[in-house]
This record gives C-alpha cells, sequence and structure tokens, in this order.
C-alpha cells in the first residue's frame, strides 16, 4: 500500500541534503509524521494534506514545498496513487541554501519558489519535467548545488558540538551542551533558533524523543527506562514527552497499525548516511 525508496545525494551535496527518499501510496493513507528536521518536499502525483503548523493545507501534484523543522508531530493524508519526492536538509544545509533563519519558517509549510532566485526555478520545473527516480534526483541534485551558497558565514565549530550533542544515542543533558561549548549560553540560544529552529532546551526535548522512538524501532525494548535517553520525572513525564513529539505513546507505537514512521526509521538504514540527522531526526 505504501513504499518508501531511500537515495543517496551526490557527494559534493550530502553534508547539506542528508538522503533523498521516494513515497508511493496505491490507495489513500492517513497517518502521522513525528516531529522532523527541515525537508523540501515535491508532490509528484495525486495530492497530500498535512496539518503543520495546526492549519490542515493540500498540496496537489506540481507543489514544490519548503518544510520548516517541525517540533510536534502532524497528521498527513495522502491520496490514492499519490507520490512524493522529498528531501531531508540537514541544519547546515539550511544556513548555506537558504536566506532566512530556521526559526522563521519553524512549523510552516511554504512554496519552495517563494525562499530561492528566480534562476533556481528552472531547476525545480526540471525536477517535475523529470522521468524516473534517477533523473529526478540528478535534477535535484541540480537545483540544490545552484541554491548552495558556500561564502555563506557558518558557525562551524558550533555546528559540530551541537550535532554531537543532538544525534549522539548515549545519554545528553542540556547541561552538556553548554558546558561543551565556547560561547555564551545567550549566543547558544540565538544560534540555535538560526540553525535548528527552537531553543536548545526545545530541541533537546525533541531530539531525545525521537531517540525514544528509534530504539523501539530498531532495539527489542519494552522497559521506558531503557527506552529514554535522557532523564524524565517519571513515567509519566515520559509518555507525554514521547507524544508531542512522535504522535504516540510508546505502548501505542509499538502496538499501532501505523506504518510511516516504524517503516520510514527502518528504511533508512539501507543507505549509508554522511549526516546522522538523516538517521535521527
Amino acid at each position: 500500500m505504501i513504499q518508501f525508496r531511500y537515495f543517496r545525494p551526490r557527494t559534493d551535496l550530502r553534508k547539506l541534503v542528508s538522503s533523498y527518499y521516494f513515497v508511493s501510496v496505491s490507495a489513500s493513507l492517513s497517518d502521522i509524521m513525528r516531529a522532523e528536521i527541515a525537508n523540501v518536499r515535491f508532490v509528484l502525483r495525486g495530492e497530500i494534506c498535512s496539518d503543520i503548523g495546526g492549519t490542515k493545507r493540500r498540496y496537489r501534484a506540481g507543489s514544490a514545498m519548503l518544510c520548516g523543522p517541525t517540533n510536534s508531530f502532524s497528521k498527513i493524508e495522502f491520496s490514492k496513487d499519490a507520490e512524493v519526492l522529498g528531501a531531508a536538509i540537514t541544519p547546515l544545509g539550511w544556513r548555506r541554501m537558504l536566506k532566512v533563519p530556521a526559526e522563521q519558517l519553524a512549523d510552516q509549510v511554504v512554496g519552495l519558489k517563494d525562499y530561492v532566485s528566480l534562476a533556481s526555478i528552472e531547476q525545480i520545473n526540471a525536477i517535475f519535467d523529470a522521468s524516473g527516480p534517477v533523473r529526478r534526483i540528478e535534477a535535484a541534485n541540480d537545483l540544490f548545488a545552484v541554491l548552495d551558497d558556500s561564502h555563506q558565514p557558518v558557525h562551524d565549530a558550533f555546528l559540530k558540538t551541537v550535532t554531537y550533542w543532538l544525534t549522539d544515542p548515549q545519554p545528553n543533558e542540556l547541561d552538556d551542551l553548554l558546558t561543551n561549548t565556547e560561547i555564551s549560553h545567550r549566543q547558544v540560544e540565538r544560534l540555535c533558533k538560526i540553525y535548528f529552529g527552537c531553543s536548545p532546551k526545545r530541541l533537546h526535548r525533541k531530539f531525545r524523543a525521537l531517540h525514544s522512538a528509534n530504539r523501539l524501532t530498531w532495539q527489542d525494548l519494552t522497559d521506558w527506562r531503557d527506552i529514554a535517553t535522557t532523564a524524565y520525572f517519571d513515567q509519566s513525564h515520559f509518555i507525554r514527552e514521547f507524544k508531542q513529539f512522535n504522535g504516540r505513546t510508546p505502548s501505542e507505537f509499538i502496538k499501532g497499525a501505523h506504518i510511516l514512521v516504524r517503516q520510514t526509521l527502518k528504511d533508512r538504514l539501507q543507505i549509508d548516511h554522511e549526516s546522522p540527522f538523516s538517521l535521527v531526526g
């Protein structure tokens, strides 16, 4: 009923775009998407409906969507025979390819063409005009190469520290980040919003919940204390946090009939990922 295929971006783009994915459905489908890093999505056939940001909107074939990083789960609907090409955008990719702070578009879906140069629109159109996954990915590679501004100032040390802090599967608390950065707490707050779309506290809450869902999918765990990757007040606190970012309680996640999140997590392991964000967020 639903099929995922993951592909690696071109070598020069792998720090900016962590993976490409094709989603196709044979019958209409409704499901939940967990909180994510930023994505660019192209509706190739049919239509999808999403309530990211709290407002339900429909996107038809030909839509090129820029999806900012999300800080909560959302609902999604696919029409019969819908097909979507997506690209997961890393925080570095957001900084170098887009001219707005991630916080400005967090929990929003906007038209991609409104945030790129006129010269880039030709590359967007080429993705829709191409035939077959290989040529579409080639066209997407061309688009992101055009968007890449290698002269954009980037705080490399900060990005490296936060990336490790977020994607390390071992427990990491907020104080660990603040201790390991050589800049002020105020600067950490400001840069987190620019690159990741939210405060470091919320970012920590989001990624620890995502790590917990990964453990449920990839490991044979049942005790919430093993699933939780960092400190919670109690089991009720863990369940509330897990549901906010994953859309279901841990029990519902294990037993539910949903397939979108669990299948995408399993299928991501099919390719190598230069950016660890592709496996977590």
